[in-house]
């Protein structure tokens, strides 16, 4: 007779997260050894090892720790004295395959970096506060061409194509805004759905350079630009029909004034479209956020509660406010809100 002896215990979710460091080394090993080419076709460990260099016990644990992981397949040899085959899986073809159109490996270390050495400092900040925090010196720009583009290519557009779907039709011309664009490719995926209208992407100047090169490369430039500006200042213009904001509001100082900007740029009937993470109640939706915003907080930057990017839109003087629900973004959720500003446009209350 066949028992079953489960017996969950309520630590085994700290367990798991104590396993998760080795769980990322693994993977880093898998990016820098270019594991995922090399097992295009089906190998074994003793063979993975030799062509790599590597020890052969140490290897074999190594692939089936990322078997586990669903990174690798495995086929379970007949012969008892035979080793087992594995092969990339799906997933890993497609997010860490070099040549995959949704190849973001560079953009999963640059988080996996930023992330570890921020968990390092924990002792000096709970002793020290923010004072101790120690913010790597790196270029947004570079970021947004490698790293950040990497992500806004294999993640945030198809999350952004699905929201289209849902949002009906839009003018056949008009003049949309990417506020806070970083490398454009947003921007640059509303104007191809928008085949009439102009489109600006607006960051900081370094990282508008980017976009005006990937604009350039989607032969675009026709019909969309790029342009430095201070997003705290607003001078980003007016006359938007369409405003799409994404994760800008946490590192402003003032989001509220922001979102007043925002209704202030737009024409009488336009829809701005805001996507950011939220502070959630839930434990167990908070644990999908806030590890990805901590450092965000420490350094005094705004992580939203919910219901208050609502607030902010109502007091600017949008109508029409509707909370979208969750996208699937990287590293967290974000919550999306759209809003009109009237046909008779009041002025933005305070």
């Amino acid at each position: 007779m066949q028992m079953d002896f489960q017996t969950p215990h309520p630590l085994q979710p700290l367990w798991r997260l104590a396993a998760i460091p080795l769980q990322s080394q693994a993977l880093d090993q898998a990016l820098a050894h270019q594991l995922f080419e090399q097992l295009c076709q089906p190998a074994n460990a003793s063979a993975v090892a030799e062509r790599l260099h590597l020890q052969p016990g140490a290897c074999s644990v190594w692939l089936e720790l990322l078997w586990s992981m669903d990174l690798l397949c495995r086929q379970q040899a007949l012969d008892p004295q035979a080793e087992d085959l594995f092969r990339s899986s799906a997933l890993a073809q497609r997010y860490f395959l070099q040549g995959s159109p949704d190849y973001c490996a560079q953009a999963w270390q640059y988080r996996q970096q930023s992330l570890s050495g921020l968990a390092a400092q924990w002792p000096q900040l709970l002793a020290q506060g923010s004072a101790a925090l120690n913010v790597p010196q790196g270029s947004w720009a570079q970021a947004a061409r490698v790293q950040i583009g990497q992500e806004q290519r294999a993640i945030t557009l198809p999350a952004v194509a699905h929201l289209l779907a849902q949002l009906g039709p839009l003018p056949a011309t008009g003049h949309l805004l990417d506020l806070g664009g970083g490398p454009g490719h947003i921007g640059i995926a509303l104007a191809r759905q928008l085949p009439q209208w102009q489109a600006l992407v607006c960051d900081e100047p370094a990282t508008a350079a980017v976009a005006a090169d990937n604009i350039a490369q989607a032969g675009l430039a026709e019909r969309m630009s790029a342009r430095g500006c201070d997003l705290q200042a607003q001078d980003y213009g007016q006359g938007y029909n369409l405003i799409w904001c994404s994760s800008v509001l946490h590192f402003l100082r003032d989001p509220a004034q922001a979102v007043r900007g925002m209704w202030e740029a737009l024409k009488p009937g336009g829809l701005l479209l805001l996507a950011h993470a939220e502070r959630p109640d839930d434990p167990a939706l908070a644990a999908c956020v806030l590890p990805f915003y901590a450092g965000l907080l420490l350094r005094g930057h705004y992580l939203p509660r919910p219901g208050e990017i609502g607030q902010h839109m109502a007091a600017a003087g949008f109508e029409q406010i509707h909370a979208l629900g969750r996208l699937d973004f990287p590293m967290a959720p974000v919550w999306l809100h759209t809003g009109r500003k009237p046909l008779a446009a009041h002025q933005a209350r305070c």
